[in-house]
């Protein structure tokens, strides 16, 4: 299974793409949400309990739901990143081209930051994306993010080489 693979320098990035669509989606499922909630408390004849209940519900997934999911998902593909790093056996020489991919993503990240910000600067979504206030500081944040987990992933792979049943055959 990992016997050809050389390398795994590709994670960074598709971590980065992950994370951006990710938080944007659920901008807009926080908004959609909010729009229907907004449509059942709009009526008269919505004053059950029922249409209480499920507000409030929805409430609740606006504020709390969406953000935990975002944070256990981002946790999960860092995790994930560093598991794969653990497993696959590389050369040292591939360390430049590892270093070279983690600018490229760093670079790739602030626009997709500032994409982000802009999206969420949208009068519509603007209301909503202040509440999201763990994926608006993961966004903000995200060169530095992808900095620190594309760093330690680098040192989870090449840390192996120092010796050991995981480290690569020089």
């Amino acid at each position: 299974m990992l016997k050809n693979k050389r390398g795994d320098v590709s994670d960074i990035i598709t971590f980065m793409v992950i994370i951006f669509f990710l938080a944007i989606a659920l901008l807009v499922t926080a908004f959609a949400v909010n729009e229907m909630k907004e449509v059942i408390t709009g009526s008269d004849l919505n004053k059950t309990n029922v249409a209480t209940s499920s507000t409030d519900h929805m409430d609740q997934m606006i504020s709390t739901t969406i953000q935990y999911g975002y944070i256990s998902i981002f946790a999960f593909l860092i995790i994930g990143m560093l598991i794969s790093a653990f497993m696959v056996r590389i050369h040292p020489v591939f360390l430049f081209i590892y270093i070279i991919f983690l600018a490229i993503s760093i670079f790739i990240g602030v626009p997709l930051a500032n994409t982000y910000q802009k999206v969420s600067e949208v009068d519509a979504l603007s209301a909503i994306a202040s509440q999201q206030t763990l994926i608006e500081w993961t966004m903000q944040y995200m060169p530095f993010i992808l900095l620190g987990v594309g760093a330690l992933s680098m040192i989870v792979t090449f840390g192996k080489l120092i010796g050991g049943r995981g480290g690569a055959k020089i």
